[in-house]
């Protein structure tokens, strides 16, 4: 993880939730978003994120750079649409992130989740991936950025060979399709969000999608 000040380069929002997740408060608890700011230049796109702690309620501001202008120009929950292995999560990180997305499928009730889940474990599995050169079949040293990382390779050795990755990815559904249920569950979501604003007096439907929806 880069110092403190320093900006964390990412793909997409979407990348900077994922690092947030990976990185949470030194007691331990998540981080909820507050605010954002953004300052773009010709050079560079800065997107600062301000940050609550959900636990002790300690304060944190985010700097991340994004790598193009405009903000992203494929689809809402993208991580990154290039084949360059991420600057802000290394493998260890990204397969953590995998398995937690795998590993909630079964307790997640709504399609809605369960579509989008599977959409992150799999983008996740993918990230994990772009750090093995043509002859890796472990990671190497490049994609493991702490003694944490470097423990966890080595005391798991065949969580981490390319041909485990390669087998979950091959068990999990083509990105398109992901893509495409996504889509379809979410509007299917919104819609039942709608119905069930329009039974209760004085809120409003777009209320109630910001209370349900994942963040």
């Amino acid at each position: 993880m880069p110092p403190a000040d320093d900006p964390v380069h990412v793909h997409g929002v979407q990348e900077e939730y994922f690092y947030l997740m990976v990185h949470p408060c030194v007691c331990g608890g998540a981080w909820q978003s507050d605010s954002q700011e953004v300052e773009e230049d010709a050079a560079r796109v800065l997107h600062r994120v301000a940050a609550t702690c959900f636990t002790c309620g300690a304060r944190r501001t985010f700097p991340f750079q994004l790598d193009t202008h405009g903000g992203p120009k494929g689809p809402i929950r993208q991580v990154n649409p290039t084949a360059a292995p991420s600057r802000a999560l290394d493998v260890v990180e990204w397969m953590g992130l995998a398995k937690f997305y795998l590993g909630r499928i079964e307790q997640l009730t709504e399609s809605v989740r369960r579509a989008q889940s599977l959409l992150d474990a799999r983008q996740c599995l993918e990230e994990a991936l772009k750090f093995y050169g043509p002859q890796d079949d472990a990671p190497p040293a490049s994609a493991l950025w702490s003694d944490e990382s470097r423990r966890r390779a080595a005391d798991q050795a065949d969580t981490f060979r390319r041909s485990t990755i390669e087998t979950m990815l091959d068990r999990l559904p083509p990105l398109d399709r992901l893509r495409r249920a996504d889509s379809l569950d979410q509007k299917a979501f919104e819609r039942g969000v709608k119905e069930r604003a329009k039974a209760r007096v004085g809120r409003k439907w777009w209320q109630f999608w910001k209370l349900l929806r994942r963040t």
